[in-house]
């Protein structure tokens, strides 16, 4: 049995925990169309508190730390992009690129398919999306005393976009483990 050479110093080379190829953009487009339209036209009718979940956030950030921030940067701007043609005022195509960047940012540091790493970037990604949603009506757009209303709804959104992320999660092992 051959054992691979410890490293001492210098970089470590990532280990790839999960699937073995990271999806093609395509197909992440694909699905970021079918999940907009899911939550602009179902969703509504799924809130929490006035919080509706947002499965695209939940994708954008997989995406982001799965396959790198120029990736999960344009799927985000793209899926914000839609989500704004389907009646989102204009506010999520900054946010929703944005997001998928930051969570690109982490992607050689955590595993896309660890459930720890996934619920804290999701909430995260909820939290930065809400943020930059706040900043874009109240700056850009001059709608003043959203804040309160936004704020309550982050808290309750997080929660239920960390629970579609466990599920998402929890389903995509079992169906890798199935083959």
């Amino acid at each position: 049995m051959r054992v691979a050479p410890r490293v001492l110093f210098g970089p470590r080379r990532p280990v790839e925990a999960g699937t073995s190829a990271p999806p093609r953009f395509t197909t992440l487009l694909l699905i970021a169309a079918g999940l907009a339209l899911v939550q602009t036209v179902l969703a509504h009718a799924w809130t929490l508190r006035g919080a509706q979940p947002s499965p695209l956030t939940v994708l954008i950030v997989w995406t982001g730390l799965r396959c790198g921030s120029t990736t999960g940067g344009w799927l985000g701007f793209c899926a914000g992009a839609l989500e704004d043609a389907l009646g989102g005022g204009g506010t999520y195509v900054v946010a929703s690129a944005a997001v998928g960047f930051l969570a690109g940012l982490f992607s050689s540091r955590f595993f896309a398919d660890s459930l720890v790493a996934i619920t804290s970037a999701v909430a995260a990604g909820t939290i930065v999306r809400n943020a930059i949603t706040y900043v874009v009506l109240e700056t850009a757009l001059g709608e003043r005393g959203v804040y309160h209303r936004l704020a309550h709804t982050t808290a309750w959104e997080v929660l239920l976009n960390c629970g579609i992320a466990v599920i998402a999660l929890l389903v995509a092992r079992w169906w890798s483990s199935r083959r």
